[in-house]
């Protein structure tokens, strides 16, 4: 199943190459027909041919920004009623004010989910269809805002005691109402059968379930009959420590359902039924009212490790998953009249897939907003029973008290920052927002940015360890690892290369490092280092694109290298992430002849009955259990015993991590000598390396033809 409809045309504009190549190749894997230009110009050119169903176009761009093409695709016969997203890594309400000026349908902060752009490219769609069944063809900006809620109320179940707006009492021709009434005048307005329905549902909301959305038959008070759609999405404790639920009323009769459908698309989450981040920047853009006790505040609240959780589970319990989050986080903003003091949960917002928002009312102090983030924490720790598997979930949760006026965006973006703390301190955890983490996310956000460039600047290299026969000193291969230079700087592989990985940039970046390394290893060839072996690290992520085994065929033609020379290593950890798709892909570059490494053995969770259908020909001794083999009996027996399901399996063995001489001869001891690590050499550029390996090297007598 693709996420796009058959036959949907996207143009795609972004001058940034990697990230105009990277987004376009998630589209089209999702089936969407993509166009895709580096040049505004080039895009305004081809739009006159027509035949482009949505416009998808990068704000950050030199020469003419997203906002002025926006502009002139409006200005054109086919471009009026264009779909357009604005698609930045900007987050600020300036770029949203100029966004909805310049005519766009909608505006998507960038990131790796390349499922939530495909979720937003939908949902563009469909509303510019709906405004097209309504007869109003483009719709002005920021008209999706203005319409539908009809009516809103409050339910106070305990004292059954209701308040309605005065527009829902216009709607039930109902004059001079009074300030609450006893919901059974309002119940009696609606058809027995609908009556009992609703009531059913409330009762299960009221219990910890699910939010209700019903269509009732009314009869006016002035004698009409009218269909309304009832949408229920929040119970909340009020400071009293009484429940009460809010609600929207919509006319969906005919003359009226356009309208109602198009504000459900923009303010509400289609998955949980939640209001989503533009409700949340609406109702923060909201005074507060003079007479409101204590602060408002915001926490977001994230899964730990949800990626990985996602692709073991599939999308269908995945789903399954984020709606059990949505009805827990519901429950625990209904679940207990004691926080009222000191503050409560007024609303329970959908942000993005597993993100979501706790907007807070009340709070005494940014204490309390702490307090109800690892409340949220821990109403995680009870298991999730989904697909007959039992889930435990870690979740990490940033809170930001601000001043009344701070704006909407910052209130967000200062949570999130608090979010991503808690995250990189180990998850599990709540933290408040303090201004020094304000520096470290922009830092981030300008590495993310920068790391969309590198491979365009040519900022990337590989650099070569090598791999010696310890009893000898002689060069028996080299690992290739990779190597970014950002502003004349060298940055951590550490810190850029979990990056690429959540950014999705890993994987060209992982076909562009086998042909490095291929290039390479012709270059050791052609000194005469015929028996060099050279291992490549990839990205697990790598293995689910099913191209790898092509880029690897391709790779080794252009260069002229045998198959048996290369050696691709992933880690145990990733390749039993998906351990059926790790079998099937990495079988297939066998058959191509490369070899296969696994990293950091002994150090993830993986399965033997796994390792030996996977077709591996060597086994990598973590660094961990290397640094101390001469000091700790553990460490030598966990490495004795790899070293010897090495040899049983018939795998060549490496020791990595060989710092000092005391390791290098225990290794051997236990029947180890191929090893790397800085006791024999750095990892090298490759004119060093071509060096290293005339001066360390066997050379062949000959070269192979």
């Amino acid at each position: 199943m693709t996420d796009a409809e058959p036959g949907v045309r996207l143009m795609l504009v972004d001058d940034d190459p990697m990230g105009l190549l990277l987004t376009a190749r998630a589209l089209r894997e999702r089936g969407f027909e993509v166009l895709d230009f580096e040049r505004p110009d080039d895009a305004l050119a081809a739009l006159g041919a027509g035949g482009i169903d949505c416009v998808v176009a990068d704000v950050l761009m030199p020469g003419m920004d997203g906002f002025e093409f926006c502009r002139r695709v409006r200005a054109t016969r086919y471009g009026e009623a264009l779909p357009v997203l604005m698609l930045t890594s900007l987050d600020e309400d300036e770029a949203t004010r100029r966004a909805c000026e310049a005519g766009a349908s909608d505006y998507c902060i960038k990131s790796g989910n390349w499922t939530l752009l495909a979720h937003r490219i939908r949902r563009v769609l469909q509303m510019a269809r709906l405004e097209r069944d309504a007869g109003r063809g483009h719709a002005a900006p920021g008209s999706a805002m203005q319409a539908a809620t009809v009516g809103a109320f409050d339910w106070q179940p305990a004292a059954r005691r209701m308040r309605g707006s005065a527009d829902l009492f216009k709607l039930l021709d109902w004059r001079d109402p009074p300030a609450s009434l006893h919901d059974r005048h309002l119940l009696a307005l609606i058809a027995p059968a609908d009556r009992r329905g609703l009531r059913r549902a409330m009762a299960r909301l009221l219990a910890g379930g699910p939010t209700v959305r019903r269509e009732l038959e009314v009869r006016t008070r002035g004698g009409r009959l009218r269909r309304l759609r009832i949408d229920v999405h929040q119970v909340l404790c009020t400071a009293g420590g009484m429940l009460e639920v809010n609600g929207a009323v919509h006319d969906v009769t005919p003359s009226a359902g356009g309208d109602a459908a198009v504000y459900r698309l923009t303010h509400y989450d289609g998955l949980t039924g939640l209001p989503n981040r533009t409700w949340l920047l609406e109702r923060l853009q909201r005074p507060r009212p003079p007479q409101t006790v204590g602060r408002l505040g915001l926490a977001v609240l994230d899964i730990d490790r949800f990626r990985q959780i996602g692709e073991t589970l599939g999308q269908e319990s995945t789903d399954r998953l984020v709606g059990e989050l949505a009805q827990r986080l519901r429950r625990l903003s209904a679940g207990g009249a004691e926080r009222g003091a000191d503050g409560w949960i007024e609303a329970v917002v959908s942000l993005r897939g597993d993100a979501f928002a706790l907007l807070l009312e009340g709070l005494a102090d940014g204490e309390a907003a702490l307090a109800i983030g690892r409340r949220a924490v821990e109403a995680l720790h009870e298991p999730f029973r989904i697909a007959s598997r039992e889930l435990f979930l870690r979740a990490s949760v940033g809170v930001h008290v601000g001043e009344d006026d701070e704006l909407p965006a910052r209130r967000i973006a200062r949570s999130e920052l608090a979010r991503r703390a808690a995250s990189a301190a180990g998850g599990n955890a709540a933290l408040a927002f303090e201004p020094s983490m304000e520096g470290a996310g922009l830092d981030r956000l300008e590495m993310e940015r920068d790391l969309h460039y590198a491979l365009a600047r040519k900022e990337l290299s590989m650099h070569f360890q090598p791999q010696v026969d310890a009893t000898d000193g002689r060069v028996v291969g080299f690992e290739a690892l990779m190597r970014w230079v950002r502003g004349g700087k060298t940055q951590p592989a550490g810190t850029f290369i979990p990056l690429a990985e959540e950014t999705g940039l890993i994987v060209p970046f992982g076909e562009w490092a086998i042909v490095e390394s291929c290039q390479a290893l012709a270059a050791l060839r052609r000194r005469g280092h015929l028996d060099c072996l050279m291992s490549v690290n990839l990205s697990a992520q790598q293995l689910r694109t099913g191209r790898l085994p092509g880029v690897l065929r391709t790779a080794l033609e252009a260069s002229g290298v045998p198959a048996d020379r290369l050696e691709v290593e992933l880690t145990e950890s990733g390749m039993m992430r998906d351990a059926e798709v790790a079998v099937a892909e990495l079988t297939a570059l066998r058959a191509l002849g490369a070899g296969l490494a696994v990293d950091d053995f002994g150090t993830g969770y993986s399965s033997l009955a796994y390792l030996t259908r996977l077709p591996l020909t060597t086994l990598k001794i973590d660094r961990s259990f290397v640094q101390d083999v001469d000091a700790s009996e553990r460490s030598r027996a966990v490495a004795r015993a790899i070293v010897e399901l090495g040899a049983n399996l018939h795998l060549r063995v490496v020791a990595e991590g060989v710092e000092t001489d005391a390791q290098r001869r225990v290794l051997i001891e236990l029947g180890c000598p191929m090893q790397q690590g800085w006791l024999f050499g750095r990892a090298l550029p490759i004119d060093e390396a071509l060096a290293f390996a005339d001066a360390h090297g066997v050379a062949a007598t000959e070269v192979a033809a």
